[in-house]
């Protein structure tokens, strides 16, 4: 594979200013904040929410619309990230953040590498029937499927986390040496123009900028996260383990948060199409792609198949940690 040099999108605050906050905290200032930090004191509710703009970790805010958090006496605060890869902001968890979003793929190498991070819930299942992922052929070129790729210039988000691990694992089962493509790493909300001007011969996106890049015209190749498991977890919530074992009882006031936010979602998709595609500043005509599957179940079982893409995928070297220590369980009342 040929990594070009990444390209990151600034850190900035998302698009609806009433729903977020970007903190910029000091040291000083964490060590006086309460159940975020200290130990044995009390949980006072105040939670410091890290996401990145797309559909599937967006959740939170319609819980924040709706209130959902207060309902759970939670003070939510929600900031954007500019990238998945957990092992970039790792360290500010217990710290600057409380809870993340995060793919399980990134989950796996953090761990891997030394951070004690926990899954405290999932976020969303992609499946066959609602497909969450993609890959786009430029309409224009020559790309008809995923074996045509070798030598082509293919855009990502990140050169980590499961939607890259996903697209090797993908090439990988249709023949194609991923030592002969060419990544691109840029946001997705770059990739519909670089792919329509032939900066690269094909993207890897997500819900729901998905919408747009096929209004264009352009030729899907297929959902790269059901090449590890169909349905397979593609995203999870996590915190640091010893945050979560000093907050469990705000852990399950934020995960009953994002179940009412979901079960009213299933009832007002057009009001939530319309609210995401403000949200995350995409055209109105990605409004209309599909919700995402929204489930905060997670099981060591559903890890699985992300250990094992990781570890046939040479990404990492040495031994991978057990599903069992990734996610958090609630202690018993």
């Amino acid at each position: 594979m040929t990594f070009p040099a990444p390209t990151r999108p600034a850190h900035r605050p998302r698009g609806v200013t009433a729903l977020l906050t970007v903190l910029t905290l000091t040291t000083a200032t964490v060590a006086g904040c309460s159940a975020s930090t200290g130990g044995g004191e009390a949980e006072d509710g105040t939670v410091r929410v890290a996401l990145v703009d797309a559909a599937p970790p967006s959740l939170p805010l319609l819980a924040e619309r709706n209130g959902d958090f207060a309902d759970q006496g939670l003070d939510v605060e929600i900031s954007s990230h500019p990238s998945t890869r957990i092992a970039s902001f790792a360290a500010s968890l217990g710290w600057e953040y409380d809870i993340a979003w995060g793919t399980p793929a990134d989950v796996i190498a953090s761990a891997w590498q030394g951070h004690d991070i926990t899954v405290i819930a999932g976020s969303y299942t992609d499946r066959d029937d609602n497909q969450q992922g993609q890959m786009y052929a430029a309409e224009s070129g020559a790309v008809g499927s995923a074996t045509d790729l070798r030598g082509k210039r293919v855009a990502v988000p990140s050169l980590s986390g499961a939607l890259f691990l996903a697209v090797l694992t993908s090439l990988k089962r249709a023949g194609v040496d991923t030592d002969d493509v060419r990544f691109v790493q840029m946001p997705f909300s770059s990739m519909l123009g670089e792919l329509g001007s032939g900066g690269v011969d094909a993207v890897a996106t997500v819900q729901p900028y998905m919408g747009a890049v096929e209004a264009a015209g352009h030729r899907p190749l297929g959902d790269p996260f059901l090449s590890i498991d169909s349905p397979v977890v593609a995203g999870v919530w996590i915190a640091k383990r010893t945050w979560a074992e000093r907050n469990p009882r705000t852990i399950s006031s934020f995960v009953a948060a994002l179940n009412s936010a979901d079960r009213w979602a299933s009832s007002h998709e057009k009001d939530v199409r319309t609210f995401l595609s403000s949200a995350l500043e995409v055209p109105r005509r990605g409004a209309a792609a599909s919700l995402p599957d929204w489930d905060t179940s997670v099981t060591p079982e559903a890890l699985a198949p992300w250990i094992e893409a990781m570890a046939s995928s040479g990404q990492v070297h040495g031994s991978l940690p057990e599903a069992e220590d990734l996610v958090w369980t609630p202690p018993e009342n």
